[in-house]
């Protein structure tokens, strides 16, 4: 069976469901479904009716909270703007939905270095005279950081799109292991080049 759709029309749906409830009823699925037969969506009824699992992953999501819901799919929105903000084609438009929701060219500079490295994960050290950041397993590149004052914030971003994964060393030093997802994010900007 070829695919209805794709998880960001899912989700897209489900916000749109959402934003149109001020509340939650007893059986939030059920109205999903009439609100989608409502819409047009016929193959995604026809998906949920035959892929049990999509079926109770999106009720086990609709009987949460509402607006924990809404906050979650907000995020959701905001992680995939920042991420499509550094593919081509796609950046204009998560610019013009939100001018602030962008990796910086130092956050993906960051990244594509590591991932071209073949390194596995950065390691923070501070010495006397500054802090250096170093790639490790990899072939010793340097990582193109220009804007020391943001570092943190392409790093604390990075790791919350799971691009990469915060972690310590023994003596107590901030890492930044690699994640698949950056590998499959760099091969998308390096698509467009």
């Amino acid at each position: 069976m070829e695919m209805f759709s794709s998880l960001a029309t899912v989700i897209g749906l489900i916000y749109s469901f959402k934003s149109e409830r001020k509340s939650a009823s007893n059986d939030e699925y059920q109205e999903f479904l009439n609100w989608l037969n409502e819409k047009r969506h016929k193959k995604l009824i026809e998906e949920l009716d035959t892929n049990y699992l999509l079926g109770l992953s999106i009720k086990g999501l609709l009987q949460q909270n509402h607006d924990l819901v809404l906050s979650k799919l907000n995020h959701l929105d905001e992680s995939l703007l920042q991420l499509a903000s550094g593919i081509e084609g796609f950046h204009d438009i998560a610019k013009a939905i939100n001018p602030n929701a962008e990796l910086s060219d130092q956050a993906i500079t960051i990244l594509k270095n590591l991932v071209e490295s073949q390194g596995s994960f950065i390691l923070e050290s501070k010495t006397l005279s500054g802090t250096n950041y170093r790639v490790y397993d990899g072939d010793g590149r340097s990582l193109g950081i220009t804007e020391y004052r943001f570092v943190d914030d392409d790093f604390n971003l990075l790791c919350s799109l799971e691009l990469l994964m915060p972690d310590f060393n023994g003596s107590g030093n901030r890492m930044f292991r690699i994640t698949r997802n950056a590998v499959k994010y760099i091969s998308q900007v390096d698509d467009q080049l």
